[in-house]
């Protein structure tokens, strides 16, 4: 009765019957139908792709904060470090704030700290890797001195047959 318009639908679960009963491939709707169809889901598309953010722009966003009295109460800082900051640089952001922190850790003698300021100016030390032993052995010096001779005679080199696939 629902599917016949006899009766409205009251439930979800009948308007969907209801949707499922006037549905249409796709392929046989008109024109203008499918266009705005696909308009449609393509406005949802690109709506979804701009709401989501990467961690690295979240994180962007959250550091370029100014720094505010708030921010300074929930952090474990010495509130004199903030101050001094909000009031040399009246702009300052999180992300100021926690190298002040780490340079006044460093100061106090924080290896970990010290660590991270000296990487984060790019002085970190490079780790450097030595490698022994030959990339060249005397087997192979061998064979390149045998090329090089046949080379330098003007024989021609021919190529092994052993070595080739069998067809």
């Amino acid at each position: 009765m629902i599917i016949d318009g006899d009766i409205e639908p009251e439930t979800a679960k009948e308007r969907g019957l209801l949707n499922l009963r006037k549905r249409v491939p796709f392929n046989q709707m008109d024109a203008e139908k499918r266009k705005e169809i696909c308009r449609k889901g393509a406005e949802a598309i690109n709506q979804l792709h701009g709401e989501k953010k990467t961690a690295r722009e979240c994180l962007t966003n959250i550091l370029s904060l100014k720094v505010t009295d708030e921010i300074v109460a929930g952090a474990d800082i010495d509130p004199a470090i903030a101050e001094r900051l909000k009031r040399d640089n009246p702009n300052a952001t999180i992300y100021d704030l926690i190298h002040a922190v780490a340079v006044g850790r460093a100061l106090e003698g924080s290896v970990n700290a010290m660590q991270f300021i000296r990487d984060t100016n790019g002085d970190k030390p490079t780790d450097r890797i030595d490698v022994t032993g030959e990339i060249v052995t005397d087997s192979d010096r061998a064979l390149m001195q045998a090329i090089a001779q046949r080379l330098d005679s003007g024989e021609r080199l021919e190529v092994v047959k052993d070595l080739q696939p069998e067809q």
